[in-house]
């Protein structure tokens, strides 16, 4: 008399296996800086893989399948949203808080000191971004520290903080049209001119660009 097996039945389902493996690969590699690039063309085929297993019999590799590659694409678009929220940072400076390029050609003009703007960032860079980041700034009678540049993009330095052992300098940017006029200036020269941008300087402080003399 035959009796019945109680061995267990083999997982016969191959795709399902597949997308499995494939879904599990391309979740370890997905945390994996650069290398993870991979799972960008693995997880999406995991999850094919599991879709059409899904409807054969021993699904259960299959639905591991599809949420490892699911699982994986969440983690490689958050590596893209991290990649791009560091972009941005690096963009970002006190007078321009999203990194957004912007036009300030036609923004209102303000007054304002070259000592005063750099008085005001060392006692609140976040406020001093919004006083001045949004607006044309006309300086009038700064004393000219230094030269830098060359004729075709002048620079203009003046002395914007002093503790009596270091001089620090902002550094104004003329266009070549102001070239001629600013040869002639020497150090000590007093001159009025308006700058559309302003920003933090590499070294510290802040840097004016878009300058033209008044």
């Amino acid at each position: 008399m035959a009796t019945a097996s109680n061995a267990p039945v083999p997982d016969r389902n191959s795709l399902g296996k597949a997308s499995f493996i494939i879904g599990l690969i391309a979740l370890v590699l997905s945390f994996i800086p650069i290398v993870g690039f991979v799972s960008w063309l693995l997880a999406p085929l995991a999850v094919i893989f599991g879709l059409i297993a899904i409807r054969r019999t021993s699904r259960s590799l299959a639905i591991a399948g599809i949420i490892t590659g699911v699982i994986a694409l969440f983690v490689c678009f958050s590596w893209i949203k991290g990649t791009q929220a560091v972009g941005t940072a690096l963009n970002r400076d006190t007078f321009n808080t999203n990194g957004e390029t912007k036009d300030l050609s036609a923004a209102p003009i303000l007054q304002a000191n070259v000592k005063q703007i750099w008085t005001d960032i060392e006692a609140n860079k976040v406020s001093a971004g919004q006083k001045y980041g949004a607006s044309r700034l006309q300086f009038t009678n700064e004393k000219i520290a230094d030269f830098a540049g060359d004729a075709a993009a002048p620079v203009i330095q003046f002395l914007g903080h002093s503790d009596g052992y270091i001089n620090e300098f902002a550094g104004a940017s003329f266009s070549q049209e102001d070239g001629k006029a600013i040869a002639n200036f020497k150090k000590g020269d007093k001159i009025s001119f308006v700058c559309e941008k302003i920003g933090e300087a590499i070294m510290g402080g802040y840097s004016l660009s878009g300058c033209r003399l008044k």
